[in-house]
């Protein structure tokens, strides 16, 4: 019978190195308690952080975005907000945050771009790429698209370089361009391009901001809004 009654367990680290000899630390390796604690909405409730006041947050942007995203705390609205904050270009960001106001979740193009990018992304590692998963995003929006680009897809990157549009919608170019440029840290269209109506519609461009949000955030960024709807 072994000494370790949890063995086998999250928890046997942990009993493990409550039976070590007191103050004697043993030679040749290391060992580490991870924490497991994940927040939870009434955890980051913004009333409870040091910035709030009586009519509201003082600082120009949430200290906590990130673990109130994690904890499910977070609107569409303010996550494109905080995306688009530091862009230059200001019909871009205005016409940005218009669309945001209008953005209640994560938004996805119909059933089928959802049961694309599940399909793709089925069976990969919980840490994915986030730029990665930008790109394909906005590669899988719409079919035709998606039927050209799929082949140069593959885990964790996408060779570009052996798609051939051909000719396509300026929609499915602009999608194309964004998911290459984000793979490169940038969004791939000019702010004058996205800032323009009638050269990248109100879908495409919320899309993008999307897939951004995606690329800076990762997957939580995803699931704002599951729980509403699909």
């Amino acid at each position: 019978m072994t000494r370790f009654f949890e063995r086998g367990t999250a928890l046997a680290e942990m009993e493990r190195q409550m039976m070590m000899v007191p103050n004697f630390a043993p030679r040749g390796y290391g060992s580490a308690v991870l924490c497991r604690y994940r927040p939870t909405a009434a955890d980051v409730d913004c009333r409870n952080c040091l910035e709030h006041r009586r009519r509201g947050c003082r600082s120009l942007t949430c200290l906590y975005l990130s673990e109130r995203l994690e904890a499910g705390a977070v609107t569409m609205e303010e996550l494109i907000a905080e995306t688009v904050r530091p862009w230059k270009h200001l019909p871009l960001k205005q016409r940005a945050i218009g669309l945001a106001c209008r953005t209640e979740n994560f938004h996805f193009d119909g059933q089928l771009h959802i049961m694309r990018m599940m399909e793709m992304t089925k069976g990969e590692k919980e840490y994915v790429n986030s730029r990665w998963l930008a790109a394909v995003y906005l590669l899988s929006a719409h079919a035709a698209l998606w039927q050209k680009t799929i082949a140069a897809v593959r885990s964790d990157q996408i060779n570009f370089a052996s798609v051939r549009l051909g000719d396509c919608p300026v929609q499915d170019y602009v999608l194309y361009r964004a998911a290459k440029g984000i793979c490169s840290g940038v969004l791939g269209a000019t702010s004058e391009e996205l800032a323009d109506p009638e050269l990248v519609s109100d879908d495409t461009l919320r899309l993008i901001l999307c897939a951004a949000a995606a690329a800076r955030y990762g997957p939580e960024a995803m699931r704002i809004g599951r729980d509403r709807k699909c």
